[in-house]
């Protein structure tokens, strides 16, 4: 009777102490495992750090062998360009200038020879007067002929300092020599020295021990330099050179982890490169780790349920980043169609919102404002979609969102919402040229959300300043292809199409003499397939589609193309007005595009008068007044177009660098009308326009009683189809020809 209760005590022991036994072992041996990969992984990690050490040091040998010629090429280019600099300078020179020229230049001195080879001017105040004499480098170039001289390195004559000189003649028969101190090109050279490469390397790691040897095995550089000049060769270390062998030795007492690199240049042996690690902060950590790992191991049942945990929550995190824009916190598009697949509502509505010009805004203030902006918009769209439930605001892309509003009483209450959505504009920060508009599309099922997206944003691409809320027809659609065919004429046009974008001129008149003083440019776009595309459309859409600013670009271009044409038929006073649109004009490359365009071209500055409408004053005020200030200065003239009709004051105009006004059409039109308002008006206009020193030009006459009423208020300059339609440009020099004048 014994026996079976000892065999249950037996069989109860064993099925304790064996699952615990093979646990246990399994414990140690996930243990020893992971101890094992965690050092084999630091010793995998500090042999791809010595690879890339050696394959470092390669690349900087390799460039240190042009280093030389490097440094040398781009010396002569410093000195070339210092003595054109100052051989092009028109202004009297002074030491002062010559200074800070020198400074600017990259030069340590410069030195004015006149014709008789005698200093005149000299950054340093030095060498007044002092004569070339015969036999001298100095002499010798100028005897030459040449127009320019960089030399070697060599002593100066007088001071016996080395100096690099160059030398370049002026046309009148003086010369410039400019130098660096040889000192400050040998600064240049240390970088390149072994024990700098070294010292760099060994900063940006963390071995305790590098060294560089040659191919004799002698330590050329070191981290520990009392090393250079000794000998390390490979039975020292125990370990051949080698690109993957690596081996733990006893150093000095120390335990350290060794590498030995082969150096190869150009096929060729170099040298080689000794890496040690210092062990003994590893040995200690792979002490802390064995404990670690055993306690973890203890303890992975709870931390298996805690990562399980984080997880889940890291999913949720997931799927939250997969329905949502990160920027705005708004649902995404992805989200937009599994919602409109969801919605049972009897009317939908979807409703595309997109701030025109947006891209202004992050141009003249940077992506992080356009980004708070953003922000904004989403908030204020969240705030309206808890006023009018049920509604959903989306982030499309970019700076287009969408609202979803559904089983929305009637149309009144959808305008409303609209009418809430355009009054987010200033409470979201957006200034005054950036319009909000609103494409919408309704729908009373079935739901499809992709038919639904596309037919809102066909509406939207039809809004426009004057049309900010657009309801989707399906004359819409037509338009819409209308307008990605003229799309497509004016990127061809602007590209390279012949014949295609060209420039009539309407010549603009002094109102008391008829002569012509200048002519205003008007760009005329022409196709096969469309035929004249009216300059008003194909504009829109070029603001509309980003093609504003290459199309500017040519339109400037083509100008000078006839600005060039009068200079070289010997009109040089008269000038051409060009419109700019405000986009164009606040770009960051508008200014140097400009200067690059008329030196390419060769035509005067004083020539070209830039035309920019009132929407201009819309802009950030102290921006547009650099940018007009910048312009002025070039001599370029600057005239407001359409006055009157917009936005600008006199008052405003007269802090601004602007030289005419062009009073719109419609101010001309009323003055025949007897009417004492419109004539009033007009004549107030011109008298202050006058009064703060600017020209004003009359648009739009068409009518001699026009033109008499004009010239009588002292009207400048007057412009219309009374003196001419606008003309290709041979007919304008032939009306120059035949008398320069024009007669009503």
């Amino acid at each position: 009777m014994i026996a079976p209760k000892t065999s249950v005590k037996s069989s109860s022991w064993r099925s304790l102490v064996v699952p615990s036994l093979l646990i246990l072992a399994l414990f140690l041996a996930i243990g020893i495992y992971v101890i094992t990969t965690i050092l084999n992984f630091y010793y995998h990690e500090r042999a791809e750090e010595a690879s890339v050490l050696a394959k470092s040091y390669t690349s900087v040998l390799s460039t240190v062998i042009d280093a030389e010629q490097q440094i040398d090429d781009q010396l002569h280019s410093t000195l070339r360009v210092a003595g054109v600099t100052v051989s092009k300078y028109v202004q009297p020179f002074s030491q002062e200038l010559l200074a800070t020229m020198a400074s600017n230049l990259d030069v340590d001195v410069i030195y004015l020879y006149d014709e008789n080879l005698t200093v005149t001017q000299s950054s340093n105040g030095e060498y007044l007067g002092w004569e070339v004499p015969e036999g001298h480098p100095i002499d010798a170039f100028y005897q030459s002929g040449a127009a320019y001289l960089v030399e070697k390195i060599r002593e100066d004559t007088v001071s016996g300092i080395p100096h690099k000189y160059g030398y370049h003649r002026f046309e009148d028969g003086r010369m410039v020599q400019v130098g660096i101190f040889a000192s400050n090109i040998t600064k240049l050279y240390s970088q390149f020295e072994p024990q700098y490469i070294v010292d760099k390397l060994s900063h940006d790691s963390e071995h305790t021990l590098l060294a560089l040897l040659d191919v004799e095995g002698s330590v050329i550089a070191a981290s520990d330099q009392s090393l250079v000049g000794s000998a390390i060769q490979p039975e020292t270390i125990g370990l051949p050179i080698s690109e993957t062998q690596y081996k733990q030795i006893t150093w000095d007492t120390k335990e350290y982890l060794a590498f030995h690199l082969p150096i190869v240049i150009k096929e060729e042996d170099a040298g080689s490169l000794v890496l040690f690690y210092d062990l003994s902060s590893v040995n200690i950590l792979m002490l802390r780790i064995s404990i670690i790992v055993s306690i973890s191991l203890l303890l992975f049942f709870l931390l298996f349920l805690f990562s399980f945990h984080n997880i889940h929550r890291k999913n949720q995190k997931i799927l939250n980043i997969a329905y949502h824009d990160e920027l705005t916190g708004l649902h995404n598009i992805r989200y937009y169609h599994e919602y409109i697949a969801s919605l049972k509502s009897k009317r939908v509505a979807c409703i595309v919102l997109n701030p025109i010009n947006f891209r202004m805004l992050n141009m003249l203030y940077g992506y992080d404002h356009g980004d708070m902006v953003l922000i904004g918009i989403g908030e204020m769209l969240t705030k309206l979609s808890v006023q009018y439930k049920p509604c959903q605001p989306f982030r499309l892309s970019d700076d287009r969102f969408l609202m979803v509003i559904s089983d929305y009483q009637d149309d009144e209450v959808l305008n409303s919402f609209c009418s809430s959505m355009l009054g987010i504009k200033e409470k979201a920060g957006l200034f005054g040229s950036i319009e909000i508009c609103l494409g919408l599309v309704k729908s009373e099922g079935p739901y499809d959300s992709t038919r639904m997206l596309r037919e809102a944003l066909i509406a939207l691409n039809a809004t426009s300043v004057t049309n900010r809320i657009q309801f989707f027809n399906e004359h819409l659609e037509e338009i819409l292809l209308e307008r990605d065919a003229i799309e497509s004429e004016l990127k061809l046009a602007i590209s390279s199409a012949p014949n295609g974008l060209s420039l009539v001129f309407q010549p603009i008149i002094e109102s008391g003499s008829g002569k012509i003083r200048s002519f205003e440019a008007l760009a005329r776009l022409t196709s096969q397939k469309l035929g004249m595309i009216s300059p008003l459309t194909f504009i829109q859409i070029a603001e509309q589609r980003q093609l504003i600013i290459p199309l500017g670009k040519k339109i400037l271009s083509l100008a000078c193309d006839f600005i060039a044409t009068l200079q070289s038929s010997g009109y040089d006073s008269i000038s051409v007005a060009v419109n700019i649109s405000a986009i164009q004009l606040m770009h960051e490359s508008f200014v140097p595009d400009l200067v690059s365009l008329l030196r390419e071209k060769g035509v005067q500055n004083q020539n070209l008068e830039l035309e920019l409408t009132e929407s201009v004053f819309t802009q950030d005020m102290e921006l547009l007044s650099n940018q007009l200030s910048t312009i002025r200065t070039m001599g370029i003239r600057i005239s407001i177009d359409d006055f009157g009709t917009g936005y600008s004051s006199l008052s405003r105009l007269g802090t601004l660098p602007i030289d005419t006004l062009k009073l719109d059409k419609q101010f001309v039109d009323k003055l025949q009308n007897n009417e004492a308002q419109a004539r009033g008006l007009a004549s107030d206009i011109i008298s202050m326009a006058h009064h703060i020193g600017k020209v004003v030009v009359a648009e739009g006459v068409e009518e001699q009683e026009q033109r008499s009423i004009l010239t009588n208020m002292e009207c400048d300059l007057l412009q219309g189809y009374l003196f001419s339609k606008p003309i290709p440009a041979q007919y304008a020099l032939k009306l120059l020809e035949s008398k320069g004048e024009l007669d009503a």
